[in-house]
C-alpha cells in the first residue's frame, strides 16, 4: 500500500513537472497557438504558466482572453509588473484608455525605470488625442536608462506634427541612433530624416543618405529607391541617380516592384518646381524601340496638388541623321486630346534631367511653340 502510495506520488510530481516544462517550452518557442490550446486547463496551472498563455493570446490578437488569462494569473499571485503591462496593452487596443491607464501605472511603480511602460502610457496620451501630456511624458521616458528606444522618435513625431521642424529634424537624428534597428520606428525615424531634409532644408545629399541606409536595412522596400533616385537627382548626383534606377530596372524585369509599378510600367525619379506647381518626372522601366514608344513622362501637378494639369512625354523618333535627334519632347493635350511635338530633342537613349527641365519649363513659359500638331494621340 505504501508502495503504490509513493509511486502515485512520484508520478503527479512527474507530470507536474512536465506539464511546467511544455507551457515555458511552448512561450520560449513562442508557439502561440499550442499554448492557447492548453486554456482549458487553466485550473491546473500555476499564475506564471496562466500569464504565458494570456501573452499568446495577445500574440493573437485575442485581447479578452489574454485579459480574462491575466487576471486569473494574478488571483493565483503571479504578480510580476509584466502581467500589469500586458493587460494595460490589451485594454488599450480594446480603446479601454482610463483602464489601461491604471495597469500601465501598477507596472510603473514596480519597475519606474522600464521605459517601454512609460513610453506605453504616453502612447495611451497620444491615442487619447492629448498630445501636451503624451510628450512631457515621452519626453521623461528618453531621460530613462535606454533600453527601448522608442520614445526618442515620438518625441521627434510630436514636434514633427507641431510644425517645428527643425527642432523635429534634429530629434529624429537623435532617434535614429537610440531606437533598436529591430524596431520598426528606426527606419520610421530614418524616412522622416529623408523627407524633412529634402521638403525643409533642401540638404538633397543628407536626404539621399538617409534613404541609402534604409535601404540598407529593407532593401526590398522600393519605396526607398524611388526617394534615394528623387533625392540624388536633386543633388544633380546624375550619375548615381542612373545606377539606382538600373537596379530597380532589374527589379521590374524581375518582377519583384509592387504590383501598381509593374502594371505602370514607370517609376518616379525626379520633381521639380513652376510658379508654385510641382512637376514629376517619370522614367520607362521599360525600353523604348519602336518609333513613339515612351522614355520619360512629366506630369505638371496643379496648384491644389490634387490633378495633372499638363502632361509631357520623351517619344523615339526615326533618326534620320546619327547626330540628329533620336526623342522628341511632345504633349498630350488633356482638354483637345491632340498630340503635340516640340522642336526639341535629344539623340542619347539617357536624358540629361536639367535639360528636360528646362525643355519643359520653356514650353510653360511661351517660350517654345509647337512644332506639330495632330488628333492621333501617342503611346
Amino acid at each position: 500500500m505504501m508502495k503504490t502510495l509513493l509511486t502515485l506520488l512520484f508520478c503527479l510530481l512527474v507530470s507536474s513537472t512536465i506539464q511546467a516544462q511544455t507551457v515555458t517550452e511552448l512561450y520560449n518557442d513562442r508557439k502561440f497557438a499550442e499554448l492557447v490550446a492548453l486554456e482549458p486547463k487553466s485550473d491546473k496551472l500555476t499564475g506564471e504558466e496562466l500569464y504565458m498563455i494570456g501573452f499568446a493570446f495577445f500574440q493573437l490578437e485575442n485581447d479578452k482572453k489574454a485579459i480574462e488569462c491575466y487576471d486569473k494569473a494574478i488571483k493565483r499571485g503571479y504578480t510580476d509588473a509584466a502581467v500589469y503591462f500586458y493587460k494595460g496593452l490589451s485594454l488599450c487596443f480594446m480603446k479601454a484608455y482610463n483602464d489601461a491607464l491604471k495597469e500601465l501605472e501598477t507596472a510603473i511603480k514596480m519597475e519606474p525605470y522600464n521605459q517601454e511602460y512609460l513610453n506605453q502610457k504616453a502612447l495611451v496620451f497620444l491615442y487619447q488625442k492629448k498630445e501636451d501630456k503624451a510628450l512631457e511624458i515621452f519626453e521623461q521616458a528618453t531621460k530613462l536608462p535606454n533600453t527601448y528606444g522608442e520614445p526618442f522618435y515620438w518625441v521627434a513625431y510630436i514636434y514633427h506634427g507641431k510644425g517645428e521642424y527643425q527642432k523635429a529634424l534634429d530629434l529624429y537624428y537623435i532617434a535614429a541612433d537610440s531606437v533598436p534597428e529591430t524596431n520598426s520606428y528606426f527606419l520610421s525615424s530614418l524616412e522622416s530624416i529623408g523627407q524633412l531634409e529634402y521638403t525643409f532644408t533642401y540638404n538633397y545629399a543628407k536626404s539621399a543618405a538617409a534613404y541609402e541606409k534604409a535601404i540598407q536595412y529593407s532593401p526590398s522596400n522600393f519605396e526607398y529607391y524611388y526617394k534615394l533616385m528623387k533625392s540624388l537627382n536633386s543633388a544633380k548626383n546624375y550619375q548615381k541617380a542612373d545606377s539606382v534606377f538600373q537596379m530597380v530596372k532589374l527589379a521590374f524585369e524581375a518582377g519583384k516592384l509592387p504590383e501598381e509599378d509593374m502594371e505602370i510600367k514607370t517609376v518616379a525619379i525626379a520633381q521639380f518646381e513652376w510658379n508654385g506647381q510641382t512637376a514629376v518626372i517619370r522614367r520607362s522601366l521599360v525600353d523604348p524601340k519602336e518609333v513613339l514608344d515612351i522614355s520619360y513622362k512629366v506630369f505638371l501637378i496643379n496648384k491644389e496638388g490634387d490633378a495633372i494639369e499638363r502632361r509631357f512625354v520623351i517619344e523615339k523618333t526615326l533618326q534620320i541623321d546619327p547626330k540628329g535627334a533620336k526623342h522628341l519632347l511632345c504633349e498630350q493635350d488633356k482638354k483637345s486630346g491632340s498630340h503635340i511635338t516640340y522642336p526639341y530633342g535629344w539623340s542619347t537613349d539617357t536624358i540629361p534631367l536639367d535639360d528636360l527641365e528646362k525643355a519643359v519649363k520653356l514650353v510653360l513659359d511661351g517660350k517654345m511653340q509647337m512644332g506639330a500638331s495632330s488628333n492621333t494621340g501617342g503611346k
